[in-house]
């Protein structure tokens, strides 16, 4: 389980900006979990401080008892542009925690290929990011944080830069790649319908200093279609979420 226990965060300039104050939380292993809530309410920092790429001023994040420092941790980023190596191809993309492990380029290479042919990927493995679209950037880091076997998952805002048709394709493939993998699962989105869509539980946030509004379930079974964005239930919890920001 991740526990997240009594966390505060500030953010120190000319005015100090209170972000968390005694925020605790907890995801299940093996949970997909979307952080929902206004702009600017700390959804980014609380991914960052999770990852140990923001430090916290007080409290505990850990993981089966670990602390995050000891974790392999994949993280998507809304920019998949700056997040890719431009002067690597996407198969080397992929690879790349492989060849920082030094791993035989033979070995990551089949595991580049198994992954890529598990997922149905329709993109070059042999193109530049240049030369791939929005979305197939994407998913390029997508597989290469998931490559790893992560013990933590987490999702900052990754479809916010995409088409709407690219994005209901990544939600559904997502959807199935998180149904193989069965990865603690944290997904930050501005986006109420993704969210709806990916997750089993969703966490609503308010504004800050930053509180737990309500945690809501999605009782939908996966690999989940796109059809159960119009179904009744759907639309019920999308109705029951957006009344508490009304």
């Amino acid at each position: 389980m991740l526990k997240l226990n009594n966390l505060k965060k500030t953010y120190k300039s000319q005015r100090q900006t209170k972000v968390f104050e005694n925020l605790n939380m907890s995801v299940n292993k093996g949970e997909f979990v979307a952080i929902f809530g206004p702009n600017g309410c700390g959804k980014s920092t609380l991914l960052n401080l999770i990852a140990g790429l923001t430090q916290l001023d007080e409290g505990r994040i850990v993981f089966d008892g670990k602390k995050v420092e000891k974790l392999n941790i994949g993280f998507v980023f809304q920019d998949y542009k700056s997040s890719l190596f431009p002067w690597l191809k996407a198969g080397e993309n992929i690879a790349f925690p492989f060849t920082m492990k030094n791993m035989q380029k033979d070995k990551a290479d089949a595991l580049v290929k198994k992954i890529y042919e598990k997922y149905d990927c329709n993109f070059n493995l042999e193109a530049y990011p240049y030369e791939l679209s929005g979305g197939q950037q994407q998913l390029v880091a997508l597989l290469r944080s998931l490559i790893i076997h992560p013990d933590i998952f987490l999702l900052d805002e990754p479809f916010s830069s995409l088409d709407y048709q690219t994005t209901l394709l990544l939600l559904e493939k997502l959807s199935m790649i998180w149904h193989e993998m069965k990865i603690t699962t944290l997904f930050v989105s501005h986006e109420i319908d993704d969210a709806i869509f990916l997750a089993q539980k969703i966490i609503l946030l308010s504004n800050k200093p930053t509180r737990i509004i309500k945690t809501f379930t999605v009782p939908k079974s996966y690999p989940r279609k796109l059809s159960f964005m119009g179904s009744k239930q759907f639309n019920s919890i999308k109705s029951n979420i957006l009344t508490l920001y009304a």
